[in-house]
């Protein structure tokens, strides 16, 4: 019973696309992400293989478009991609579990945070970029590297980086910049 409390939304009688589209605005979905999930959902739903082909035909976009939009639902925990039953398998269960408390109480991902201040999608180069920072650096400190930034009118990833760098050189914490110190 707990089990099917907690994933309610695999009900028969919930239609999913209709709760995706009334809470639209809540789940920080673009157009272009929001199309990818309900034509995931409704190819899951009627057992419809999916592959990046079929994405790409179906929206219109290219490869690197499709990867980089999979990689953007994925970052945001609304996708997951397994492989079972000797076939890929998209899941978009995460778009329906409770969210979880962000750690940096933002509401986006860092990835929508960073396109929110450019305003701009991020390229692929730069999207790369910001997963090697994350593996790096503690995601807390990106974010007060691109706040710097943005004090000083500069747009930049490679501003961002050489802030990044002075701070990772001198040893510099997310805590110290929280207690003003820089």
């Amino acid at each position: 019973m707990i089990m099917a409390q907690a994933q309610w939304w695999k009900e028969r009688y919930i239609d999913r696309r209709a709760y995706l589209l009334d809470h639209f605005e809540e789940l920080s979905l673009n157009c272009e992400e929001g199309m990818a999930i309900l034509l995931i959902d409704f190819m899951n739903e009627h057992h419809i293989a999916i592959s990046h082909n079929i994405l790409a035909e179906k929206m219109k976009l290219d490869g690197a478009q499709v990867d980089e939009l999979l990689s953007r639902l994925t970052q945001k925990g609304y996708l997951q991609i397994t492989y079972q039953d000797k076939r890929v398998v998209f899941l978009i269960d995460g778009i329906f579990e409770t969210p979880k408390q962000p750690a940096l109480n933002f509401d986006q991902s860092l990835f929508d945070l960073f396109e929110e201040e450019f305003a701009r999608p991020l390229t692929q180069r730069e999207l790369q970029r910001m997963s090697d920072w994350m593996h790096e650096y503690d995601q807390k400190l990106i974010v007060y590297a691109l706040r710097e930034a943005l004090i000083y009118d500069k747009r930049s990833f490679d501003y961002i980086e050489r802030i990044l760098l002075e701070w990772h050189k001198r040893g510099f914490s997310a805590q110290e910049y929280e207690d003003g110190k820089r």
